[in-house]
């Protein structure tokens, strides 16, 4: 028993991105009210490593989502998280609050540098 737990916890510490992995992305800040996405419009690069990282200052819990980028995470009132993308094509990508019943949602425009 000790031996798979401590074999899950090595592949848990290699999948996770180290340090340097994570200061070398592209950070986006966006934050999330009660009125939708502010900005609910950003712009990277393309082939850049993202961190978009949204604040929730809703009057509730709230779940940053893209099918486009896949990802997805729940943001408790107050709080901020971070999500991982990229390197992504030029394109448009959209993301979403998947709890919003007003269907709030925003775009990333991903260009050539």
């Amino acid at each position: 028993m000790k031996v798979l737990l401590a074999v899950g916890f090595l592949l848990l510490l290699f999948a996770l991105p180290s340090v340097d992995e994570i200061s070398e992305r592209t950070v986006l800040p966006i934050t999330l009210t009660d009125s939708g996405f502010l900005p609910n419009e950003l712009t990277a690069f393309a082939g850049k490593k993202l961190n978009i990282r949204m604040t929730n200052i809703s009057s509730r819990v709230a779940e940053l989502e893209s099918y486009d980028m896949k990802f997805e995470k729940i943001t408790p009132q107050g709080k901020t998280v971070s999500v991982f993308a990229g390197p992504l094509r030029p394109g448009k990508y959209r993301f979403f609050d998947d709890y919003s019943l007003s269907g709030y949602s925003g775009w990333l425009t991903v260009r050539e540098e």
